[in-house]
């Protein structure tokens, strides 16, 4: 892995790569990776985020197009450039996604489950969406006519 020379009080400019992984329980980590903004080959994206499931105990974690994608540019964090200078990329935990909806799914819950178990959805803008319409989106992959 490429290691990167960072100076801790200059601006430094990484992408985040949203990036979702179904674990054999059928709950789905959902985290972002974040590199040097000057890495744009995906298969070393796709590295990083195996090394992470690795150490997080998932040693024959697939990661490809479908589960990893850039999605934008901001500015590093101090903490952040130091795991970039230490091993190339730092990783922002985000959540765990339930195989199921919970019993009184909010509609943050709606769309997680979205992302998580249909793959047209997974890098979705929902931002316009109702609760209605995000639940009318489930009910259509369910098979059901809302």
């Amino acid at each position: 892995m490429r290691m990167w020379s960072v100076n801790r009080s200059q601006i430094m400019e990484i992408a985040i790569w949203d990036t979702y992984y179904r674990k054999p329980d059928g709950t789905t980590l959902h985290f972002d990776i974040a590199v040097p903004a000057a890495v744009t080959d995906a298969e070393t994206v796709y590295a990083f985020g195996r090394e992470y499931l690795k150490q997080k105990g998932f040693p024959d974690a697939r990661l490809h197009a479908e589960r990893c994608r850039f999605c934008h540019v901001e500015t590093a964090t101090s903490e952040m450039k130091e795991a970039i200078g230490r091993q190339g990329y730092f990783i922002v935990e985000l959540e765990e996604i339930p195989p199921e909806l919970p019993p009184h799914p909010t509609r943050r819950d709606y769309i997680l489950h979205l992302r998580a178990h249909y793959p047209q959805y997974r890098f979705a803008d929902f931002r316009d969406k109702s609760l209605e319409e995000v639940q009318q989106l489930l009910w259509q992959e369910w098979g059901r006519t809302g």
